[in-house]
């Protein structure tokens, strides 16, 4: 956006250059076709302004060294005419010098206008370096942005099983508590049956118990029907505590389907824990595997200095036999006899021994049989100096005493020859003490060289011992590669496994989030069901409670009436017993009169009699119709709706 909007600044400043060149031409033209409709002199001097100035100038200054010339030989006409040349020329120059302004003021405008212009492309120029830095930036960005897209996107796909997994733990706990549910809704209905079957056996027992009665009962109402009565109460007390028991199993059950949903929330926490274990064992298994790369490494570090070590003893062991090699060559070089000739060979000749039995055996022969051999080689030394120097000595003698006896003659030559000989002898002697000296100094380089050679048989030791050590490390090393990568491969498996698992059960989530969706709505529908249900049974159980209360004040009320009949059935049955005494007395006296009044009275109380009865009846009938609705009030408080939430 911003290379556009600078492109099209600068097409938009170019148009207005391109305008303005376009009117300064216009301009240009318009200015020469007013030159050109004036006089022909003004249209040559506006032509040409460079040279009507230069003429201009060079006539004024010819007429400035002329005038003073000239001022007594022309004449007085040549002088007007000059005056009217110089006012016409005066003219032009002032109109030249007018247009020369009007000119200059144009091309400093025009200047301005080029510096403005140059100024706005060297703005344009920076914004669209600034544009492109911008966009260098953006895109950096973008990169940075992509990168971490990717990094989201990866986060959000172990998110996504992680959800999956809870979801399917969730499943798992609704279809648990769902049971548990199921289970206690079962447990409530096989309870509320097996009660109300108890209590419809009781209330059919009653009800035999009562028609019992009722037809046993005799006409006077005793001390059992209180009796019964009583019994009632009790039964109505005693259910009234069980429906209060029902009621607080109700409550505990809805506090056990809390704690069960409190239950599966804990379990959905403890999978996410292990989802968090699962994440760190591949962290884990991740480590394993740069550890075993790590040992793979060390092993071949590990082989690679025990190379150098053993290259390093052996070059220690090559260095001292060169070092040895050199000083007997030194030795023999230096030496003309032939005893270092044969102790240089035999040297050399047991170096060599020493150095093959050392390629053949690199196990390393004991130290006491090295020592042997360096004292059999200082033994060789001493008998290969001794012998050839006294030989000699006896030779030089012998041929000396030959001479001398052979040639008597030649004294002064067998003198000089004698003296030649000492002389030999001394410088032998001379020699005999360097290789003394150098002797004594090989001694001490061959005591150095023990030293040497038994620090590198320490060495060599160690380095065995080393070797060992590191051989047994290897080869916990390839036990334990063994181990981890049999793990590695039962990790791919697992992964393989899981990654399978994780695909079906993505495929069942998928499923099952629909059928959770119905087995909410369904949940959600039953709940409803349920409190509506309970709401109507709290209800109901008011009403009844209601009508209990209702049912006990009529009973007292036929309590009191049974009281008031019994009274009157006990004046009655006194009544009778009076008139039976009367007319029993009477009867002696007044026969015919009295037995019309007995008649009369008997009468009237077997009308008395009979409204008792009628009244009884009645008492009976009143008892059935509160037998008949305590039934209907148990059948209603046991489960009067559990059919249809079933």
């Amino acid at each position: 956006m911003c290379v556009c909007m600078c492109r099209r600044t600068i097409s938009d400043e170019l148009s207005g250059a391109g305008y303005f060149k376009l009117a300064m031409e216009k301009r240009k033209w318009l200015w020469k076709r007013r030159s050109s409709e004036r006089s022909p002199g003004e249209t040559d001097t506006s032509g040409s302004l460079s040279s009507h100035s230069e003429r201009y100038s060079d006539d004024q200054d010819v007429s400035k060294l002329s005038s003073p010339l000239n001022n007594n030989t022309q004449s007085p006409e040549v002088s007007s005419k000059a005056s009217t040349n110089s006012e016409d020329v005066t003219d032009s120059v002032k109109i030249l010098t007018e247009k020369l302004s009007a000119a200059l003021v144009n091309i400093s405008a025009k200047e301005d206008l080029v510096k403005q212009h140059s100024k706005v492309a060297e703005e344009a120029i920076a914004g669209w370096e600034n544009a492109e830095n911008e966009v260098v930036v953006l895109k950096q960005k973008l990169e940075a942005s992509i990168q971490q897209n990717l990094t989201l996107e990866d986060r959000v796909s172990h998110l996504d099983g992680a959800l999956k997994e809870c979801v399917r733990q969730l499943r798992q706990a609704r279809e648990e508590q769902e049971e548990k549910i199921g289970e206690a809704i079962a447990k409530a209905a096989q309870d509320w049956e097996t009660t109300k079957f108890e209590l419809e056996s009781k209330l059919l027992d009653l009800q035999a118990k009562s028609e019992a009665i009722n037809s046993k009962l005799p006409p006077q109402v005793g001390p059992e029907v209180w009796r019964k009565i009583e019994d009632l109460e009790k039964k109505n007390a005693d259910l009234k505590l069980e429906l209060s028991s029902q009621l607080e199993e109700m409550e505990i059950r809805t506090i056990e389907r809390d704690l069960s949903t409190q239950a599966a929330e804990t379990a959905s926490k403890q999978h996410l824990e292990s989802i968090k274990k699962v994440a760190k064992l591949e962290a884990e298994c991740r480590r394993l595997k740069a550890i075993a790369g790590k040992s793979l490494n060390i092993s071949s570090i590990y082989v690679g200095p025990l190379t150098d070590s053993q290259s390093d003893s052996g070059e220690r062991v090559n260095l001292v036999e060169i070092d040895t090699h050199k000083m007997i060559c030194s030795e023999a070089n230096k030496g003309e006899l032939c005893c270092s000739d044969s102790w240089a060979s035999a040297l050399i000749a047991e170096l060599d021994q020493f150095k093959n039995e050392k390629t053949v055996n690199r196990s390393l022969p004991g130290s006491s049989i090295e020592i042997d051999i360096m004292d059999d080689f200082l033994e060789m030394e001493r008998l290969a100096a001794l012998p050839a120097t006294k030989s000699k000595n006896q030779c030089l003698e012998s041929k000396a005493t030959a001479k001398v006896s052979n040639n008597d003659g030649d004294s002064l030559l067998l003198k000089a020859e004698l003296e030649a000989m000492i002389h030999r002898t001394t410088e032998l002697e001379k020699k005999l003490e360097k290789i003394e000296v150098e002797k004594a100094e090989l001694e001490t380089a061959l005591t150095k060289t023990r030293e040497s050679l038994n620090e590198s048989k320490l060495q060599l030791r160690d380095t065995g011992l080393k070797l060992e050590e590191l051989q047994r490390e290897l080869s916990m090393v390839n036990e334990a590669k063994q181990n981890l990568e049999s793990q590695l491969r039962n990790m791919e498996a697992d992964v393989e496994t899981m990654s399978s698992k994780i695909e079906s059960l993505e495929k069942e989530i998928e499923k099952e989030r629909t059928l959770s969706a119905e087995v909410s709505v369904n949940a959600n529908e039953s709940k409803k069901m349920l409190e509506s249900q309970l709401i109507s049974i709290e209800a109901e159980a008011r009403t009844m409670s209601a009508k209990i209360d209702s049912l006990e004040t009529e009973v007292e009320k036929e309590r009191a009436l049974s009281a008031q009949i019994t009274v009157k059935c006990q004046e009655l049955e006194e009544e009778l017993s009076r008139k039976k005494q009367e007319t029993e007395l009477q009867q002696t006296v007044n026969s015919n009169v009295e037995v019309k009044i007995k008649q009369e009275d008997l009468t009237a109380a077997a009308g008395k009699l009979a409204e008792c009865q009628r009244t009884i009846a009645s008492l009976g009938q009143q008892l059935k119709s509160l037998a008949t609705l305590e039934d209907f009030l148990i059948d209603s408080a046991s489960i009067p709706e559990f059919p249809k939430g079933r």
